[in-house]
């Protein structure tokens, strides 16, 4: 039995645009421009993950969304953390279609089966 390599938090280093990806989803990704939905949920599955999306489009106005209408960079831009606890950064990239947006991504709360 396979058992999946264990994805969890990393430090995380930007690059100068601010751009970051965890190896492990870097890995996955293999540079494909586009997977299709349904493998990135198996992959999340197979990995006991769950994510959550933000953008920066939600922060209009705010110095990081200033500096990237300007120059095209995000790298001033902390995404804020989702509620709840154990999240850490999957990745941090501009998206064609919305801008800037930061992956998160946790373990998933798996209940004990107590039948």
């Amino acid at each position: 039995m396979k058992h999946p390599e264990s994805v969890g938090p990393l430090p995380v280093v930007r690059t100068h645009d601010g751009y970051w990806c965890h190896p492990a989803l870097d890995r996955f990704y293999a540079g494909r421009e586009y997977i299709h939905p349904a493998e990135y949920k198996n992959w999340l599955a197979e990995n006991g993950l769950e994510d959550c999306m933000v953008y920066l489009e939600d922060d209009e106005g705010s110095p990081a969304a200033n500096e990237y209408a300007e120059t095209a960079s995000f790298a001033c831009w902390q995404p804020p953390v989702p509620d709840g606890a154990g999240w850490f950064v999957g990745a941090i990239f501009d998206g064609e279609d919305y801008g800037p947006v930061c992956i998160w991504l946790r373990p998933l709360e798996v209940p004990c089966d107590v039948s």
